[in-house]
């Protein structure tokens, strides 16, 4: 991965949206995106954006500079990124976002989901990454992104996991999925490329 890609999204940003949920089986998918960061809130930019298969139309509009109109190819992107953001300065609460992350041009990376759940989030996250056939990244605590699955050409590499038989408890839904009493949005249910160990 290049080190301009890896230095674009090296930060850690709080999200002050709202929920947005894009369907990947809908295309074209429109999406509007109120602007985060505070500077383009002050200016009440809102990002209106329509996803194809091939392509991500847009423009960003404000009341006070008005309207302004770009495009996209989707081979411009790096991949389908899912990161865990805070909604505040106190990293109290927190978002599970899925955004397609442009290689070049982080300005014209594009929120796809943001929901507290963090099961939706990462059903959402794998299938724009088939549907647009795109690699999955994963974010880290300091805010880069990683790919989340090791490939070798188009087969994908996993670690050795525990046979079903090799348990009589592995049979059962693994306690990350169950009423355990934890967040739902928690950060080992999102977990990448495999079923959980056996136990």
């Amino acid at each position: 991965m290049s080190g301009k890609f890896s230095e674009a999204k090296n930060r850690k940003r709080i999200w002050r949206g709202g929920e947005i949920d894009a369907d990947p089986f809908n295309l074209p998918e429109h999406v509007a995106i109120k602007a985060t960061a505070w500077s383009e809130r002050a200016l009440g930019f809102i990002r209106f954006a329509t996803i194809y298969k091939d392509a991500v139309s847009a423009y960003d509009s404000s009341p006070i500079l008005g309207r302004f109109e770009w495009s996209e190819p989707i081979s411009a992107y790096e991949g389908v990124a899912l990161r865990i953001l805070p909604r505040d300065t106190e990293r109290k609460n927190f978002m599970a976002i899925v955004e397609l992350s442009h290689r070049d041009h982080p300005a014209h990376s594009l929120v796809i989901y943001a929901g507290e759940d963090g099961v939706d989030a990462s059903s959402r996250w794998r299938a724009w990454g088939r549907v647009l056939n795109l690699q999955l990244l994963i974010e880290d605590r300091e805010g880069t992104l990683h790919p989340a699955e090791r490939r070798l050409g188009a087969i994908q590499i996993a670690n050795p996991q525990p046979h079903m038989a090799a348990n009589p408890l592995s049979h059962r839904r693994p306690l990350a999925f169950g009423q355990s009493g934890q967040a739902r949005l928690w950060g080992s249910r999102l977990a990448v490329g495999a079923r959980p160990h056996a136990y």
